[in-house]
């Protein structure tokens, strides 16, 4: 507790130093819920503007760290220097004031102090009066600059929230509460909805005959009329307002995602057909809707060949248009429009382009392909990429790529395109989210953005029919908007991304609230262990991509045989043969194989060590679920959705689990011919399908009968999990034929020979990973110079094949490189030649071994709790 404290009554007084703030309206709303919030507990809110207006003592001072009075009581206070605290920076301090103590709320700028006043405001609804006095000084400023969120609109069924005013304020306000600066509105993704947007919004002039088809209900005004509703709602919160279309020009053919003109149709006419003439419509549509809708702070402009301009190519002489119209709307405004380049199909020239108009220029990238991965950027790029470095559609899609060659003067921002992974399922992983705010710092970027839960949600624009809710079940909806229940995914990306020091009582208290006192411990502890397990599944094993042909929550990963895939996006891939997103890291199976059967296992993660993970955080999770049992809970129906979800995550582990045991085995059988292999896949494949059939299971009657996503069945993206039990029993049909044709007798109780072949190690846990080994880092290196790493090793512990892997920060370069290194007498030793060390790049670097049990070590490696990524950068300098 702070020295200088007080006691606060039942009447509250504030002197408010807001009077003169320019951008006050965001700080309003703050002053606004934290009176609310004063009220509701038997206070009253006395303002006034200096403190000798009033005998009482103590009071709140709420304003900026510029305002005079503010600046003097802090300045005797705190022990930083003002000056350099960054923007958005939040104070609260106790203070001695002329007469008497004062708890000073402050923010270097009004997003800063609206945010300190939405945070004590939950204080005191958490807390009541007394959580003022018991307040402690603090100062945070923010870990990264830009924290976004993302949604798409695909077609009418989202009219509900798009157009309503009550949606709008729930969802800005949550975004501020928890910390986000930036909200994006995403058009026409992948459908003719708003494809191109300008026509659903407005007439270009010299283009009269441009028109939405009959086919959908438009009304111009009042879409552009809602447009900038939502942008002066974003600005009412304290928000940037981003808007983005997907498409340029809508497709009326497209063979590889199975839309066309028979299957999705246009929805505008009158488009013109000539090149140079639809990019005159196209620029000109853009600058007026951002001269008609000033609310727009900046434009995300998606440069692919998505966008329905050229082929596999980018259309340069289109996006050089695109970006003029935005320079030229720019002009005259009072803050200038930012601009994001998407790094998918972004060429030099473009990024040229936009640094040249002088505008803020920002490239966004994917942070894990389509997909939430582990919390960290991918080692290596996968296959799809490698291959095709030329097509900078493929080279710079999924990743930062190549970059981040230093000098670059733009900034870059990392998108965690969720899709392919989260869509229905709660999630909420407080060191995941830590980490992944830490990450996005990578190369100086600026920070990130994520995408929202249940995006996409009813299909695209010619799938949709009537909206349906995602329970069938109604005692689980217990929320007026469904994407209310993601509220702990957005806190802990929200929080954690703004600061990595923010208190757990955060999301605590939040818990607390929601379900009552008894069972915070265990909730989150849910939270914590199921969130593992997707983006285990994610990294490990990526079937198909992009995210409309992958979707792990409902995906099995492909069957055994690949004949029996129920997902037709498929093909020939199968649970053996289908790549790592994180190829880096860890092993596919079938390669892992072929390794194991030569003796020459490299140190990757092993599919047995990733199979005891998810069994881990599976297990771990149900340990969760039973301590809440019994427990006295507040919003029954609230935590029986948790429940589920929990549930349900932790059946998807075991799932995985038994499945990779089961391909190993067929895998193993299949180069070896020995039976007692193909016994433990038939084993292992017959009890992942019971763990499917308990999914099924829980799914049925609780989860929507069609959960309707993305491109619909055409993409897998649809049905229920009972949906795909016909594969599992397909694969263990064929399993046990071969058993016949073997003429082998299954007996039960046996160990299966997959189980041996690594030994557990118990150091080796998913959430604790390698306590036997150490390192000192540095954090830059000298250009030119060999640069030499050691790395000590406990007495107790062998490991063999140490090896020093580096590569530059530039993923365009695949794997890394690979120095042997040299046992020393507390470790290993090895170093980088001073010839790759230059100053255009970054270092990235990773140990790794074999340890006596064939498990693969990798330092620092996954949830290292000392180091937030499995590798360390180092960044290089030269000598002025």
């Amino acid at each position: 507790m702070a020295e200088i404290k007080g006691t606060f009554g039942q009447e509250i007084v504030v002197v408010d130093r807001t009077e003169k703030i320019k951008n006050k309206t965001p700080v309003n709303q703050g002053k606004e819920v934290l009176s609310e919030a004063i009220a509701r507990e038997g206070g009253e809110v006395n303002e006034i503007s200096f403190w000798t207006q009033t005998d009482s003592s103590p009071f709140l001072v709420i304003g900026l760290t510029n305002d005079q009075i503010i600046n003097k009581l802090l300045k005797r206070s705190l022990n930083c220097d003002l000056e350099e605290l960054g923007a958005e920076s939040t104070i609260y301090r106790w203070c001695e004031g002329e007469f008497g103590p004062a708890l000073v709320i402050a923010g270097t700028d009004s997003r800063g102090l609206t945010y300190a006043l939405l945070e004590m405001a939950e204080r005191v609804k958490n807390g009541g009066i007394k959580a003022l006095e018991e307040t402690e000084n603090l100062t945070e400023t923010p870990d990264n600059q830009l924290r976004g969120a993302d949604r798409f609109i695909s077609g009418p069924v989202e009219d509900e929230w798009f157009y309503s005013q009550d949606f709008w304020h729930y969802y800005l306000a949550r975004l501020a509460r928890y910390r986000f600066n930036r909200f994006t509105l995403i058009t026409g993704f992948d459908t003719a909805f708003m494809s191109p947007p300008y026509p659903f919004f407005l007439e270009v002039e010299d283009y009269p005959q441009v028109k939405v088809t009959d086919e959908v209900e438009v009304d111009r005004e009042d879409n552009l009329a809602q447009l900038k509703e939502i942008g002066q709602l974003c600005h009412q919160y304290g928000l940037e307002f981003f808007f983005s279309s997907w498409q340029q020009r809508p497709w009326s053919a497209n063979p590889d995602l199975d839309v066309g003109s028979e299957d999705q149709g246009l929805l505008v006419e009158g488009l013109p057909e000539d090149s140079a003439r639809y990019t005159d419509y196209c620029s000109k549509g853009l600058e007026k809707l951002l001269n008609l809708s000033t609310e727009i702070d900046g434009v995300q402009l998606r440069v692919n060949f998505e966008s329905g301009v050229g082929d596999r190519n980018t259309a340069e002489d289109f996006w050089r248009e695109i970006i003029k119209a935005t320079e030229r709307a720019s002009d005259g405004r009072d803050r200038q429009l930012k601009l994001e380049l998407r790094a998918k199909g972004l060429t030099d020239r473009m990024i040229r382009w936009g640094m040249e108009t002088g505008l803020e220029v920002n490239v966004p990238t994917k942070y894990w392909c389509e997909s939430t991965g582990l919390p960290h950027h991918n080692v290596q790029m996968r296959r799809g990429e490698l291959d095709n470095l030329d097509d900078l559609n493929r080279s710079r899609r999924y990743s930062y790529a190549d970059l981040l060659e230093k000098p670059h003067f733009y900034d870059m921002s990392y998108r965690l395109w969720a899709i392919g992974t989260n869509r229905i399922f709660l999630w909420g992983d407080p060191d995941y989210a830590r980490r992944f705010a830490h990450s996005t710092k990578l190369g100086d970027g600026v920070g990130y953005h994520i995408t929202a839960p249940l995006s996409l949600k009813g299909g695209h624009f010619f799938l949709q029919e009537e909206k349906w809710p995602l329970f069938d079940d109604p005692e689980l909806g217990d929320y007026e908007w469904e994407d209310e229940r993601y509220w702990f995914w957005y806190l802990v990306f929200g929080r954690l991304g703004y600061s990595s020091d923010t208190d757990e009582e955060v999301w605590k208290r939040e818990l607390r609230a929601r379900f009552g006192p008894a069972a915070v411990e265990d909730i989150l502890e849910g939270y914590r262990s199921s969130s593992k397990i997707l983006p285990l599944i994610t990294a490990f094993h990526l079937t198909r991509h992009p995210c409309l042909t992958n979707w792990a929550e409902l995906d099995t990963g492909g069957a055994l045989f690949a004949e029996n895939n129920s997902n037709p996006r498929f093909g020939d891939v199968t649970y053996m043969t289908a790549e790592p997103s994180d190829p880096g890291l860890f092993y596919r199976i079938d390669e892992y194989v072929e390794d194991y059967l030569k003796d020459d296992l490299s140190g990757k993660y092993t599919p047995l060590q990733v199979s005891r993970w998810l069994e881990e955080a599976a297990t771990q999770t149900r340990g969760a679920i039973d301590s809440v049992e019994g427990k006295s809970l507040r919003r029954e129906g609230e935590y029986k959705a948790t429940r589920l979800d929990f549930l349900m995550l932790a059946n998807l582990g075991e799932y995985h689990a038994k499945k990779v045991k089961a391909a190993l085995g067929l895998q193993l059988y299949q180069k070896t011919s020995d039976g007692a292999y193909l016994e433990g896949a038939y084993r292992y494949g017959r009890s992942a399908k019971e763990s499917w059939e308990q999914l099924s299971s829980l799914g049925s009657g609780t989860y929507h009968e069609d959960l309707r996503f993305g491109f619909g069945e055409s993409a897998g993206d649809s049905g229920q999990w009972k949906d795909r039990l016909t594969e599992m029993e397909e694969d263990v049909k064929k399993l046990q034929a071969l058993l016949d044709e073997e003429g082998i007798k299954m007996e039960e109780g046996e160990t299966s020979p997959v189980d041996r072949l690594a030994e557990p190690a118990s150091s080796l846990s998913f959430f604790s990973s390698l306590p036997f080994l150490s390192a000192q880092f540095p954090e830059e290196c000298q250009t030119g110079e060999d640069l030499e790493l050691s790395l000590k090793v406990g007495e107790l512990e062998r490991i063999k094949d140490v090896k020093l892997h580096y590569r530059h920060a530039n993923q365009m370069e695949g794997p890394f490189e690979i120095s042997e290194a040299e046992e020393t007498a507390g470790g290993y030793r090895a170093s980088v030649p001073g010839e790759y060390v230059t100053p255009e790049w970054d270092l990235l670097i990773y140990f790794t071994g074999i340890d006596d049990g064939g498990n693969g070590i990798i330092f620092p490696g996954l949830y290292h709790p000392d180091y937030p990524e499995p590798y360390h950068t180092i960044k290089t300098r030269e000598d002025d």
